[in-house]
């Protein structure tokens, strides 16, 4: 009724135009792979205002290959037979002189391209439970993007049950329909000794089978293998996430000069015993959102360096390393049994400790500020990534699940320059270069990279890893391989990940003093507006925001940017948006 009714205003709306609805049946007979898989792929599709799926999770489909006109009587058998509905945009501008049928044809070609895939499969399937510990912490009316999770168990049919402190928003009434149950647990951070036994009491007050187990808290990975392995769940080997979630053993593991240390004197005695050289790069083990990251260059800057983190959030232990200068970059992997069904490369751009340095009495941090996708590193600095991530995520027996890596590549052939107010990747000068490029590991999250960053994949791509990740810790390998493949003629786009740091002098209480500077800028630049894919406010008039020199994640806000033109325009649509951006502070 509600896409009836949407197709009917949009004759009212459009200014003596057209609407033009289509309709997408099943081939074969099977239930869909995940019950919103049309309106996902097909998200900032040309030419297609409105995608709406008719499916519950899990639904079965008669074959439609007999389907024709004569065979349907009423609109409710039209209706029945569908999995989705279109409603395509006929009110371009370019359009005007264009026939209804030239369009059609257009987006059946791109159909083409984003349903190649199976998703129907052949016969039927039934629900699964996934106990997942530690929910998302933000509330998702105070912006949280955490729904993400949640929101795609539902759709492809699994019962999520919920461990974490009593008292958490998903224990209440208003969000129940998200989850299974909710089972009060013990969890605290940094992690304490004993967190399998207490995820273990959980799970048998729960009586309940379940199939899976997950986190998306990375620090508690050995202990949730430890647990799955004891209820024999599908899971990866808990030495291997012991190493990956410890910043200080990843960089031993992946051959840096890494030292350890609890304090600012056991830190300076370190150094000077070593002879470390400046810059270095301070973190601490148990660490996330780059918070408590700095680049030091003196001694001066290392102590304010690990004062700055904060130890009751990140435990005291912190890993000093050698910084490497080269462009950054986030690898991507979604593995099966070792094989890599899907892997994409993105760009970090340049932040603020790259550009500026640090000087003695400053530290400077990692917050990420633009990344975009795809890379455009060279191809062959791309396979040497490839090639050694995965090698390093076989050998720690990670081969299941989706891993999010980042790093540098030491001695690029590229380099970030400025041109024109924008920063792009240009040829080193070959007399600088005098040894082969190397992949620098920074660190690996075996889970999906952050939301925002889940989202933009999903829409340039048509892979959503969270639907993934979820089928993967229940063991449907089948449906993991179906979603990851990623549309048949690769990203639809250029996009750009745009984050808004809060950025206020020192003499501000911190006290956000605007509205909603997403709907703002919507409302100012639409033709800005038509380039956005996405985008969230996570700040709300009179909130306390932490000063950016706090080591804390300080982000207002993000907005996923693209260009169908090309790399060039979409920078510049990011430079765009975050100037246009307004707001205050008191």
């Amino acid at each position: 009724m509600q896409f009836i009714l949407q197709s009917l205003l949009t004759t009212v709306t459009s200014q003596g135009h057209k609407c033009l609805a289509k309709f997408i049946f099943p081939l074969q007979e099977g239930y869909i792979v995940h019950s919103d898989i049309i309106p996902l792929r097909l998200r900032d599709c040309q030419h297609v205002e409105t995608a709406v799926s008719f499916a519950e999770p899990l639904r079965t489909f008669e074959s439609s290959v007999a389907l024709d006109g004569d065979k349907i009587n009423s609109l409710s058998e039209l209706f029945s037979a569908a999995a989705a509905g279109l409603i395509l945009n006929l009110s371009l501008e370019c359009e005007e002189n264009m026939r209804m049928e030239a369009i059609s044809l257009l987006v059946e070609s791109e159909l083409e391209n984003r349903l190649s895939l199976s998703w129907i499969l052949p016969g039927t399937t039934h629900r699964k439970t996934l106990v997942l510990v530690d929910a998302n912490t933000d509330h998702p009316d105070r912006g949280g993007t955490g729904s993400g999770f949640y929101l795609a168990a539902m759709e492809v049919g699994v019962n999520i049950v919920v461990l974490d402190n009593a008292g958490h928003w998903l224990q209440g009434p208003d969000y129940a329909h998200w989850r299974e149950a909710f089972i009060p647990t013990r969890l605290t951070n940094p992690v304490e000794e004993n967190l399998a036994d207490h995820i273990t009491e959980s799970l048998k007050a729960y009586g309940k089978p379940v199939d899976g187990i997950v986190t998306f808290a990375d620090t508690y990975w050995p202990y949730i293998a430890k647990v799955a392995q004891q209820f024999g769940l599908p899971t990866c080997a808990p030495e291997g996430f012991k190493i990956a979630t410890n910043k200080y053993l990843t960089s031993k593991f992946a051959g840096h000069n890494a030292h350890l240390a609890c304090s600012v004197d056991e830190a300076l005695d370190i150094a000077n015993k070593h002879d470390l050289q400046y810059p270095l790069i301070v973190k601490p083990c148990d660490g996330w959102s780059s918070e408590g990251v700095s680049r030091v260059d003196t001694p001066e800057a290392l102590a304010l360096a690990i004062k700055s983190i904060d130890a009751s959030r990140h435990g005291t232990e912190f890993v000093m390393e050698p910084y490497c200068s080269g462009p950054e970059f986030d690898a991507n992997f979604v593995l099966l049994d070792g094989e890599v069904l899907f892997s994409e490369i993105c760009d970090d751009l340049p932040k603020s400790a790259d550009i500026n340095g640090s000087n003695r009495r400053i530290i400077t941090n990692f917050h990420e500020l633009d990344i975009v996708y795809p890379s455009a590193l060279p191809s062959h600095e791309k396979d040497e990534i490839r090639s050694a991530f995965l090698d390093t995520l076989l050998k720690l027996d990670l081969r299941n699940g989706i891993m999010h890596l980042e790093g540098r590549v030491e001695n690029s052939s590229v380099e970030y320059t400025s041109r024109d107010g924008a920063l792009e990747l240009t040829p080193v000068d070959g007399k600088s270069i005098n040894r082969k490029s190397n992949p620098w590991l920074i660190e690996i999250n075996p889970r999906p990279p952050g939301m925002t960053a889940s989202q933009i994949t999903e829409s340039t791509y048509g892979v959503e890893y969270w639907a993934i990740a979820v089928l993967s810790a229940v063991g449907d390998k089948t449906r993991v391989r179906v979603l990851s493949q990623p549309f048949k003629h690769g990203a639809q786009y250029t996009s750009v990940m745009v984050f808004i740091p809060a950025d206020f002098p020192s003499t501000c209480e911190g006290i956000f003093d605007s509205d909603d500077i997403c709907a703002d800028l919507i409302a100012r630049r639409p033709d800005l507006a038509k380039n956005i894919s996405r985008c969230a406010c996570f700040v709300k008039r009179g909130q306390k925001v932490p000063h950016p020199n706090s080591g804390q994640d300080t982000f207002m806000a993000y907005f996923n940017v693209f260009s169908r033109t090309g790399r060039k325009e979409a920078l510049d649509l990011a430079r765009q948006v975050r100037k246009e951006i307004r707001y205050s502070f008191i």
